[in-house]
């Protein structure tokens, strides 16, 4: 593996030259507002490299809270999410019969709700995507009606201790939660790191038939809440916090996902009406619609995007790596859906939750994870990826970035032709002394022998330890 080695050595120096001449990250970002898309820069898959200005790489969404362990959608789950370290609380939005926003898993009050019990005449059919569904209804209900309700565990085999305890949040009651998360808590911790809200607006097809736009509630309940300035908007318009503090990243403080791309359309047309920030926009696809042929020409259409949410099983096999290569085509973050412990039958790859996961986000490289394991995406992501890639797959992937950065005059080509080469000398290290790289091989050699891989970006971030405002996140 000598080849190997040196081969890496150069990789890295690369890296040095490259990172060393990048331009700073605060010209990269508007608004002050950080992209969807941890920067390289500001994040790592290495254990030891983690630091006040460097993170896992990896995003935790809270689906519909921390609800494997408490019932979804409910502000204790929620606040749960919070506690284990999510970067995200994630609600799904739908609509009272009186215009307000709630948190519910689907139109249907009775998967999680007592509703039958309290209002058992209020149930009845509609026609949904040319199927009939019986149920009751959120859009019949007002929300004075809902907030008599109360919450219970969705799926068998999970724990109904805190069943009937909980009721349902409104779209204020779960900002309100982390206005006080971002403020009160945030400053007893002495934390820098401030978590967000990433909503699904819910069918809105659905409301529409009954003349109710989730899009218009959605956006006029947002700008109004007494707090969304602070969470949010700040007085010019512009997100409150983000890049704005060198080298230090946030997560934008509101993310925007539908499954429907003229919704998402539809926010971004009344927010620019009212002059606001833009937040992130998520597309979100299903197994079916990502494996259509004429998916990826659609979301190239939707410049505006920041990532796409697809469901883990488009990314099972060959069909996974073609997936992640068009999203790096565009730029795109991958959030995927959903990480379950106990949703064993329904893994795409290895024996349990914990090591999918690492798949996904160790070989096969998505940004984020939307789960139901609040603790267990925290951990995959701090853990890394040192004790999961081959030395071989480090350099490959280091030699990939090198060539997309394109700077300092280096290209793939390059870069791919001198390992070509390095491989198939008889004298390596001879060839690299001889090159000029004396320095950065030794350099290099002394990192190798007190970590077991090499990463790139080392150099792009200084670490001052004397910095009140760096701490580790």
């Amino acid at each position: 593996h000598s080849s190997m080695i040196i081969c890496a050595l150069y990789a890295a120096l690369l890296v040095h030259v490259t990172t060393t001449q990048a331009s700073p990250l605060h010209s990269q970002y508007n608004n002050g507002q950080c992209p969807l898309k941890i920067p390289k820069e500001l994040s790592t898959k290495v254990p030891i490299e983690l630091s006040a200005t460097r993170r896992p790489g990896l995003t935790t969404i809270a689906h519909r809270g921390s609800s494997f362990s408490l019932p979804e959608h409910s502000i204790p789950a929620y606040r749960l999410a919070l506690e284990l370290g999510a970067d995200y609380i994630e609600p799904d939005l739908v609509s009272t019969k009186d215009g307000k926003l709630v948190a519910v898993h689907n139109i249907d009050l009775n998967s999680t709700t007592n509703v039958a019990q309290l209002f058992p005449e209020r149930g009845r059919q509609i026609e949904n995507k040319g199927f009939v569904q019986s149920g009751y209804f959120i859009f019949d209900f007002t929300l004075e009606e809902v907030q008599t309700l109360t919450v219970k565990q969705r799926l068998d085999g999970r724990s109904d201790s805190f069943d009937g305890l909980f009721s349902i949040p409104s779209l204020s009651d779960i900002v309100n939660l982390l206005y006080e998360w971002n403020t009160v808590i945030h400053q007893l911790q002495n934390s820098k790191r401030k978590p967000g809200i990433y909503v699904e607006l819910k069918s809105p097809e659905i409301f529409l038939e009954q003349n109710i736009s989730l899009v218009d509630t959605f956006v006029n309940e947002m700008i109004a809440h007494p707090h969304a300035n602070d969470l949010f908007f700040n007085t010019k318009n512009e997100t409150d916090y983000g890049c704005k503090k060198k080298h230090l990243y946030q997560v934008p403080p509101l993310v925007v996902q539908c499954f429907h791309s003229q919704t998402l359309k539809d926010v971004r047309r009344e927010l620019g009406k009212r002059s606001m920030a833009m937040p992130p926009f998520v597309l979100l696809v299903d197994k079916n619609e990502c494996q259509h042929e004429n998916f990826w020409s659609g979301a190239a259409s939707m410049s505006f995007l920041s990532g796409i949410g697809p469901d883990k099983e488009c990314l099972k096999g060959m069909a996974g790596k073609s997936f992640m290569i068009e999203s790096k085509k565009f730029d795109l973050a991958v959030h995927a859906w959903t990480t379950r412990e106990d949703a064993v039958r329904h893994l795409i790859h290895g024996e349990n939750a914990e090591e999918e996961l690492r798949y996904l986000y160790c070989k096969l490289g998505i940004n984020g994870i939307f789960t139901e394991n609040v603790d267990l995406g925290v951990k995959v992501g701090v853990r890394g990826c040192d004790d999961f890639l081959t030395a071989e797959e480090v350099l490959e992937e280091d030699i990939q970035d090198l060539e997309q950065q394109g700077t300092a005059g280096i290209n793939g080509t390059v870069s791919k032709e001198i390992c070509r080469e390095v491989e198939n000398s008889s004298n390596n290290l001879v060839s690299i002394v001889t090159s000029g790289l004396i320095g950065a091989t030794l350099g290099v050699l002394f990192m190798l022998s007190s970590r077991k891989k090499t990463r790139k970006g080392m150099t792009a971030i200084p670490t001052n330890t004397n910095d009140p405002d760096m701490e580790i996140i």
